[in-house]
């Protein structure tokens, strides 16, 4: 009767871990058993190990079997367990997939993509993202969200009169659209009237960026993407300033920059990290070789310690809006509610294409050049910079910019997949990839005692795949289970189909 006793129980126990395998519950402790780990602090995977999540933490982490029994068991064996995947430069809330004009369409549509937004960052195992120009206004609706990812973010950027952003908008309206604005004497012109010069100092923007309770602080140099426009840009002695400033108060510095003038601009005033790759330098806009400019500018960065975020994904996506590729790929499908879908695929919904053609017919010299050969060779540039950069030493961290532009080529989650098959095609070797969207960002933005690695008494946001991104990139997209704040989701769940 022992025995059989005994059996008995083997087999409820058993039939309780398949059930909780094939369906994760959403409270309690979690035990994930016999998983590898692959976490960037530590040199080699970690084999045959159990890892016991409580309170939204990591427990303890043991060899496989010595854990005490759980509510939640997960049967890893096969499996790798990550930390959940970090985007440190998005824009949540942006959505630059419906046209704003169109009232009636753009109230429901914009409410279905911010539904399934976070969800679909959660899909491509983005469970951290860091909004590198936050406005609490326009992100409000996440606080409705069931599920959302770990958000820190930089406050609002800070921008210049007749600068990068407030060059699209009437002067009347630009403290509205763009308040954390510095003012600088010889941008006088641009300055809004009504406005006290005073009560925009840099230390006045800065102080709004900490009230705001942000981890960074992000400015721009920006003159007009490589000469296509021509917008004011802030002095050294504002960068120097706004460095400064951020270092006292324990932000991080992050330039918006993506020629070799900024770069090197950037570096001069102390940058912690640039917030995108090199695609811009003096001379034919038609040549992809990287010039002695550029050379000097990574080269600078490199020696000064400048992280960056190289961002192919920007002018990758570019092109993606212009051709209307991105819509019949089959990986769009599980992030687009069937709606917003259809919308695309109509001629109403293909806004974003025309405006940007009739963009690069206004602003493109060459009459023998196509608008799609002119993305191409800014694509070659940011491969090329970015792989350079990485060769010569430098820091990379993922950031996607999400959504970097109008129209469909930016989509979240996808975005930073995309972003990050990119850089293996530019050589990255995956293990720097791995480190970049984990342990590097958490370090990078200062938020490395909560998240970036598997490790007892971090917050317990993880990934469980089926296959080891560092013998191949796809195995990002080849995702189990995310854990969110200890609590596992099926991926198929975070689905908008």
């Amino acid at each position: 009767m022992k025995t059989l006793s005994l059996s008995i129980l083997i087999c409820l126990v058993l039939s309780v871990k398949v059930a909780m395998t094939a369906e994760p519950q959403l409270s309690g402790t979690v035990l994930i058993e016999d998983v590898t780990i692959l976490s960037a602090h530590q040199g080699q995977p970690q084999h045959h190990m159990d890892v016991l999540l409580e309170g939204g933490r990591i427990e303890r982490i043991l060899e496989t079997g010595t854990n005490p029994p759980s509510e939640t068991i997960i049967d890893g064996s096969g499996k790798f367990l990550t930390p959940g995947l970090i985007d440190s430069h998005v824009h949540l809330g942006h959505n630059p997939i419906v046209n704003r004009d169109d009232a009636p369409v753009f109230e429901a549509l914009n409410h279905a993509y911010r539904l399934q937004l976070p969800r679909s960052l959660l899909y491509h195992g983005f469970t951290t993202v860091i909004d590198l120009d936050y406005a609490p206004e326009r992100n409000g609706w996440l606080a409705e969200s069931e599920l959302v990812p770990d958000v820190h973010h930089c406050g609002r950027g800070v921008r210049f009169a007749g600068g990068y952003g407030p060059a699209f908008v009437p002067p009347q309206f630009v403290e509205r659209v763009f308040p954390n604005l510095v003012y600088e004497p010889q941008h006088k012109a641009f300055w809004p009237d009504g406005m006290d010069p005073e009560l925009y100092t840099v230390d006045a923007a800065v102080e709004r960026v900490v009230r705001s309770g942000a981890v960074c602080l992000k400015t721009y140099v920006e003159t007009g993407f490589g000469g296509v426009f021509e917008w004011a840009s802030p002095s050294a002695e504002t960068l120097s300033a706004l460095a400064k400033a951020a270092q006292e108060n324990g932000l991080v510095f992050v330039v918006h920059a993506n020629s070799a003038q900024a770069w090197q601009m950037s570096v001069d005033a102390g940058a912690d990290v640039i917030a995108h790759g090199m695609w811009h330098w003096d001379g034919d806009r038609r040549g992809a070789e990287l010039t002695d400019a550029a050379l000097v500018a990574i080269q600078n960065a490199v020696a000064a310690g400048v992280a960056v975020q190289p961002t192919v994904q920007v002018v990758v996506g570019e092109k993606a809006t212009l051709t209307g590729a991105l819509l019949q790929d089959p990986r769009t499908l599980p992030l687009l509610p069937r709606e917003l879908s259809d919308y695309l695929q109509s001629a109403k919904g293909r806004w974003s294409q025309r405006v940007l053609l009739e963009l690069y017919e206004q602003h493109n010299p060459f009459a023998d050049t196509t608008p799609e050969t002119l993305i191409d060779v800014s694509i070659e540039r940011a491969m090329k910079s970015m792989e350079r950069f990485h060769r010569s030493g430098g820091v990379l961290l993922m950031g996607s910019d999400t959504p970097a532009q109008d129209g469909i080529g930016n989509l979240p989650g996808l975005n930073g997949y995309l972003e990050m098959l990119g850089w293996a095609k530019a050589g990255i070797p995956l293990d720097r990839i791995f480190w970049s969207v984990t342990l590097g960002n958490a370090k990078g933005f200062q938020i490395d005692n909560e998240l970036g690695s598997v490790e007892p008494g971090k917050q317990a946001d993880l990934l469980l795949l089926n296959r080891n991104p560092l013998q191949d990139v796809s195995a990002y997209n080849d995702i189990a289970i995310v854990i969110v704040d200890g609590k596992p989701i099926k991926r198929g769940d975070l689905s908008a189909r």
